[in-house]
């Protein structure tokens, strides 16, 4: 078995097991090992495919988002890597209450490695004005998480 093989068994095992139970340590681990790794887009197709396996269209959004929703204060950097995935398939899906949850999600929250995770997506191939959505939101997550540490005193 190629190696290749190996790694997209690897990671539909994981998506699989992220939607049987999101918030498992060794699974949430695998999965920030498959995006550090570079593989963030396969996992969220393995994921769209798993889900997709009970739901189409705008249900099929919707559970996603949902999980997701339940991994973000968990793993904010996973959970805010695959909801900016998410985010044009909702456009696409007219799942206007996910679009919009998502991009609240992003302007709430503070966790510079989810910034960090943006910017890498915008690295990929992605649309113009999706790429500028993943920086605004980058730098506006960046700039909260600033805010934060000067009122705490903590270190960034």
């Amino acid at each position: 078995m190629s190696k290749r093989v190996e790694d997209q068994e690897f990671i539909q095992w994981v998506a699989t097991e992220l939607v049987e139970s999101p918030h498992r340590t060794d699974v949430l681990s695998a999965a920030t090992q498959i995006l550090d790794e570079g593989e963030g887009a396969s996992l969220f197709e393995a994921l769209r495919k798993q889900v997709g396996l009970h739901a189409e269209e705008y249900e099929l959004v919707r559970r996603i988002m949902l999980l997701l929703e339940s991994m973000m204060d968990v793993q904010p950097r996973l959970a805010g890597y695959l909801m900016a995935r998410l985010y044009p398939l909702a456009g696409r899906k007219y799942a206007h209450d996910v679009y919009n949850a998502i991009e609240l999600w992003m302007k709430a929250s503070d966790s510079v490695a989810l910034a960090d995770a943006l910017m890498s997506l915008c690295a990929e191939p992605v649309r113009p004005m999706l790429r500028k959505s993943y920086q605004e939101w980058a730098e506006g997550i960046k700039k909260r998480a600033t805010t934060a540490c000067q009122s705490t005193g903590c270190k960034e």
